[in-house]
């Protein structure tokens, strides 16, 4: 049998695909909704809203920095625009990240009700805005010649440099560091002063910034909550991990920055007063099958699961059966109650244990 080749075959242009006969409707993009006639709607959050005068406004600077800054001039500004603000040594350039109510409520949330201590001055025109891409493209070639520049200073072994970052007038290059310890870095900024013929300030981040700054995905496939939605990075004590009845493993707890995962956090408070209404583990009931021990919780079920004391077969009682027997008074709580929660006032742990103290 002969084939032709595939260059041989010419297709009209104007031919009839199989996709036209198995989704007709598919090929005539739509302006509105596909179930009805309404016209499309655009959200008041996307870049193509019309521009909003707003007394207070977000702008996000490079690694995720973000910062409450007033707009006196009401300026009409859309969201991820670029715009120039005061800051203390001079005039950045960011881009705004929140506006009016929204700006409102996370002043009121993640700043603590806290009043803007900068202004945006104008929106960012064409040749600002070449100036700011300007500064983000040399900022790789500086880190790497301050990176090499710190190689001659011994004391600086455990200094990594992680990230420049120029100021948008560019009276100020920060050089962020992640460090064990403090170290004394006064010589190596006198030096890249004069390397670099601007001011130059080095400032020191906990694992958990560097990661926010760097940026990645997490073990569940989404961007990292670090480097989206939150403002405060808080510490994680590993009594998180431990109220929540997680396995102590340290792939599954730990993230990118090598600390306790900031998610722990969040469903922590459910667990706290969910808790409450449980006896502890190692209390004993005293079922119609004789007595048991709790050796489970399952929370979110509302199951508790024992083991029979006589023929260890396990048993499960929902929470209002358990309810039932604590009015009878038929639990008998353990003489040796689980060690308290570590109070906020002592220091939380950041790292995790080694792996043979997990287990």
């Amino acid at each position: 049998m002969a084939f032709l080749p595939l260059y041989s075959i010419a297709i009209p242009s104007d031919a009839p695909s199989a996709a036209d006969s198995i989704a007709p409707s598919l090929q005539t993009p739509r302006s509105g909704c596909s179930s009805c006639a309404a016209p499309e709607t655009h959200s008041p959050d996307t870049p193509t809203a019309e521009p909003e005068p707003s007394e207070l406004v977000e702008v996000e600077f490079k690694g995720r920095r973000r910062l409450l800054c007033s707009n006196p001039a009401r300026l009409p500004l859309r969201l991820r625009e670029l715009v120039l603000v005061t800051s203390p040594h001079g005039i950045d350039a960011g881009h705004v990240s929140a506006l009016g109510a929204t700006a409102q409520r996370k002043q009121a949330l993640y700043y603590n009700g806290a009043q803007p201590q900068e202004r945006i001055l104008r929106r960012a025109t064409p040749q600002d805005q070449q100036q700011y891409e300007r500064n983000r493209r040399e900022e790789l070639e500086l880190l790497l010649q301050a990176r090499q520049l710190a190689k001659s200073f011994p004391s600086l072994a455990s200094m990594k440099l992680t990230d420049a970052e120029w100021q948008w007038d560019r009276r100020r290059l920060t050089l962020y560091f992640t460090a064990p310890q403090r170290v004394d870095f006064r010589g190596f900024v006198r030096t890249l002063a004069q390397r670099f013929k601007t001011r130059v300030e080095l400032r020191q981040i906990p694992a958990r910034e560097e990661t926010r700054r760097l940026g990645g995905l997490g073990p569940c496939g989404r961007e990292l909550c670090c480097a989206t939605f939150l403002v405060q990075l808080k510490p994680v004590s590993l009594q998180a991990a431990r109220i929540q009845q997680l396995s102590m493993n340290l792939l599954r707890l730990s993230g990118l920055c090598g600390r306790l995962k900031c998610c722990l956090l969040y469903e922590l408070d459910f667990y706290r007063e969910a808790l409450q209404h449980y006896p502890p583990l190692n209390a004993i009931v005293h079922t119609d099958a004789g007595p048991a021990k709790i050796v489970k919780l399952d929370l979110l079920q509302e199951r508790v699961q024992l083991q029979l004391q006589e023929t260890g077969a396990l048993l499960t009682l929902t929470h209002a059966q358990l309810q039932e027997l604590r009015a009878q008074g038929r639990i008998e709580l353990p003489s040796t109650p689980a060690p308290p929660e570590t109070p906020p006032s002592e220091p939380e742990e950041e790292s995790l244990p080694p792996e043979e103290e997990l287990e």
